[in-house]
Order: C-alpha cells, then structure tokens, then sequence
C-alpha cells in the first residue's frame, strides 16, 4: 500500500490496541452472550451503538493523510473508540474486510446531490421521472462476482503488508441486504413509487418481477462461484447487529459448497409505509418473500412500524429471527406477536433523546428504555443506538445512554 513510514506505524500501533482490547476476558463473556440472544435465549438483554451520525462529533479527527492509511485508520480507530463506550460489542481479535462482490439494480447507477455543506443531507438525482415513459431505462442488473474469493484474497494481503503480523485480517461476509423498495424509492422518487401502484401496477409488477428475478440469478451466481461465507460469527448483521448463533452451520462444519441456507439475509422496507398492509403484500412483499426464503436466517427492519404487517406478512417469514422494533413501532403488539417464538425483539429507541433535546433528560430517557423493557420480557432483546445523526456536541451522551440502559435492564428485565 502507498503509504509513509509515519502512517503505517501509526496504524501498527491502533492494530495493537485493538488486539489488547480484543483479548481481554469480557470480550469472549460478550460473545457467548450475542450467541444465547441470536439463539433464542431471553436470559439476558443486551445493549450496543453504531454511531452513524456527524463523525467529526464522536470519531477521533483522522492523523494519516494518504487514502489507503485513512481508510485502515477510520476502522481501527471506529472500534477503540466503541470500546470506550462500554457496551456490549465484541472487539475483534482481527480485522474484517468484507467479500467484494457487487450489484446494480436494473444497470443504473443512481446519482445524488448534496443539499448542504457540512451536513449529510443530500437528494437523489431520479433516473426515472415518468414511470410509463422511462420504463424502457430500467435494464439487466449488472453484478461482479469475487470468484473463489480471488480479489478479497488480493486485498487481504494487502492490509496484512501493513499489520498482518500484529493483527489478523480476516475476510467476512456481511448479511446479505436487500431493500427492492429502497431500490424503486431512488430511482423515481417516493411520490411515484407510490403512484405507479394505482397509475400503472402491471408495470409495477413487471419491474419488481425483473428486480427479482436478478437477485436470485445474482445469488445463484454469488454460490456458484464460492463467493460468500457462512456468518453466523461476528459478521456485521443488518441494523447494526451481529450475526453470533449457533444455528447456522461454521465454516468447519460445511462439506462442500457454501450456499445462502447458511447466512443470515436482512432487508426493510421503510420507504413503503403508509401503504396497506394488502398493497404491501402484493407489490413488494411477495418479491421479498422468494428472496427471503433462501436464507437460513433472516433479520428484518429499519424505521417502518412492523406491528402493521406482522399478521398478514412477516409472520409468513419462517427464518425470521430477528425484527427492527423502531420508535414508530406499537411495542405491545409485536411483542405479544414474537414473544415464544426465538425472534429477537431489536429495540431502536427514539433518538430525540440524544440528538433532539438541549438538555440529555436522564430521567425521561430512563423512562422511555423502562417501558421498551418491560413490554419485551419472554422475548430476546436487544437494544441498539444508531439513529443518533448528531450528539449536539456532547459526545458523552451516547456512554451515559448505555449506562442507562444497563439501569433500566437490572430494575426492570424478566426472561
């Protein structure tokens, strides 16, 4: 890698900090515990953070000025920053770099305007702006395949040129993401999404059918060229989770080809609320459905309030072990719906605390984790902060959010 001495002995450094934190006692405590919750066991909650807000308010200002060592820098220094936080993260004994496949739906690469400076604001630039008219632009999708795993291979001894010999570099496939209304959403707009479903629903379908269609071609590309990887380990699982379980087959335990029957899978449709549980079901939910199947696990959900599509659609779903329950969901409902039924209720708690309000309001946090609590006992739960877009520059918000988490799980948790 093209990188100065300076750099690449910074970035030694980082790999042993991160392998000092990686090796000690509670990490490996942590990772059994992320193993009985994917697992069904109720036992114990557990909390953790994905920051994806302003970076410059909660990650260290970066040292190294060449690409290359920025990008290995961001990493390492994201998960010693986690770290000071206290949750209920595994550090990892190794860096990940994921497997470097690759999917354009329908060929388009959808553009973006940036609408401000200095924020993460920004606005598609819409391929399709009259559903009839531009239906002819959506094509094949186009795919890569790493193939036995050849260019993650290639990249992997890179990054081991660097700190191999500290550090361990370890190739990962993240769960499999699949959002076909996110897909649409980009690419018209979310008023004409919404409008082809009453102005044009054959074209519809024939889009989602052709979408499909190409996913699944896709992954039995992906399979056949031995492209993915089990990971039911620490692999990133969507919605800022983890893939620990047991009850998807190791690396060591497969003889013979690795297949999506032995991955976790996730997707949401959050750009698709508000429409009727029916619509849902038959314009994109059926799609998702012969996606969806072909996974061994599969973890469901973003933003979208999923009490709404539980008894006619995602109660359909038999691999499902894990469900987004987000601050716009009815958390009474789903709960009674999942509770028994080894599904994870993944709480996202409403970020108005942290990124909304002047003053951090302990005692009405506190409250609000209180009610998440006790309206999950029976069911796994899990807590994640990752919808904190900023900290109103009080870094310390998201440490003390955990702290009141653990309050709430000692005060309030029942199995």
């Amino acid at each position: 890698m093209d990188m100065t001495k300076t750099e690449r002995e910074y970035l030694r450094e980082l790999a042993k900090r991160q392998l000092e934190i990686a090796n000690l006692p509670a990490m490996e405590a942590r990772r059994k515990k992320w193993y009985k919750l994917n697992d069904g066991e109720t036992a114990e909650p557990l909390v953790s953070v994905e920051f994806n807000g302003l970076p410059e308010q909660f990650f260290p200002a970066a040292v190294c000025e060449s690409p290359p060592a920025r990008e290995l820098e961001s990493r390492l220094n994201a998960l010693l920053r986690y770290y000071e936080l206290d949750d209920d993260r595994v550090i990892p004994a190794y860096y990940s770099i994921p497997v470097m496949n690759g999917f354009i739906p329908f060929g388009i690469t959808v553009g973006y305007t940036t609408r401000f400076k200095h924020s993460m604001g920004y606005a598609f630039d819409h391929p399709i702006k009259d559903f009839e008219q531009d239906f002819h632009k959506l094509g094949k999708s186009v795919y890569t395949v790493d193939a036995g795993l050849a260019n993650s291979a290639r990249r992997k001894t890179e990054i081991e040129e660097v700190f191999g010999d500290i550090l361990p570099v370890k190739i990962e496939f993240p769960s499999f993401n699949i959002s076909l209304g996110h897909v649409m959403c980009s690419l018209m707009g979310m008023e004409t999404m919404f409008l082809a479903m009453y102005d044009y629903p054959e074209l519809l379908h024939k889009a989602l059918e052709m979408l499909t269609g190409d996913y699944l071609e896709y992954m039995d590309a992906l399979e056949g060229g031995g492209a993915i990887l089990p990971n039911g380990d620490g692999s990133h699982l969507g919605q800022g989770s983890f893939g620990y379980t047991h009850d998807l087959r190791a690396a060591g335990e497969i003889d013979g080809r690795v297949t999506f029957g032995d991955c976790w899978g996730y997707g949401n449709f959050q750009e698709t609320v508000r429409t009727s549980p029916e619509m849902f079901d038959e314009f994109f939910f059926s799609y998702m459905e012969k996606i969806t199947r072909r996974f061994g696990l599969y973890s469901y959900g973003c933003c979208e309030p999923v009490h709404e599509l539980w008894d006619l659609c995602l109660s359909r779903l038999s691999n499902l072990r894990k469900l987004s329950i987000s601050a716009w969901c009815g958390e009474e409902s789903i709960a009674d719906d999942i509770r028994g039924k080894k599904i994870v209720y993944h709480r996202k708690p409403s970020a108005n605390f942290i990124s909304a309000d002047a003053v951090f309001n302990e005692e009405a946090f506190g409250a609000h984790i209180a009610k998440s609590v006790k309206v999950a006992r029976g069911c796994p739960l899990e807590v994640t902060f990752r919808e904190e877009l900023t900290l109103m520059d009080e870094p310390w918000r998201l440490k003390r959010a955990v702290e009141l988490t653990r309050e709430q799980f000692a005060k309030s948790w029942r199995g």
